[in-house]
């Protein structure tokens, strides 16, 4: 796998028995940045969580893009130009009340991928993949939630799909 934390178990500390996740904000200018392998590319938070609070598709923690296009993450991984690649990934809800259509848009390098999800905010996932060819050196992938949505408890708190397991492989060629 060429992506650094793609499972996203690496990240900032969750204080036990809190049931909201940890918030990382966009634009921290610290030498080390609590998310290892991303970068929070937009102006809102996203929302860091763990699988003892909310559905996660994969081991114990995952991100949940909160504020629409606002809420970005990104991360630049090597590649080899010309060279054929696929990005898989999982999207779901957090089991948190989030209801309605989720959509994760993905992008790798020049190509884009939009990931549907019909949320009943009672947990879930779906898998992605998105296959794109290298035109660089570095190819940055990045994943934000084309629409803002509201819990359905509350109708005052944001929340969004659950992004986890991001894979980049090179694919062989015949």
């Amino acid at each position: 796998n060429l992506v650094k934390n793609g499972d996203f178990e690496e990240g900032p500390y969750i204080i036990p028995n809190t049931t909201w996740g940890v918030l990382i904000p966009p634009f921290i200018e610290d030498d080390h940045f609590p998310l290892p392998g991303w970068m929070i590319e937009s102006l809102k938070a996203v929302r860091y969580v763990d699988s003892e609070h909310f559905s996660v598709p994969s081991g114990k923690r995952g991100v949940e893009l909160i504020a629409g296009k606002e809420s970005a993450i990104a991360q630049i991984v090597r590649t080899v130009a010309g060279k054929r690649y696929t990005l898989t990934f999982s999207v779901g809800d957090a089991n948190n009340a989030c209801t309605g259509n989720l959509v994760v848009e993905a992008f790798a390098g020049k190509d884009t991928l939009k990931v549907p999800y019909n949320s009943g905010g009672k947990g879930g996932f779906r898998r992605a993949v998105l296959l794109f060819v290298a035109t660089g050196n570095r190819t940055r992938i990045m994943f934000y939630s084309t629409f803002y949505t509201m819990r359905g408890d509350d109708f005052s708190s944001l929340c969004g799909p659950i992004i986890d397991d991001v894979r980049l492989l090179s694919i062989r060629n015949p």
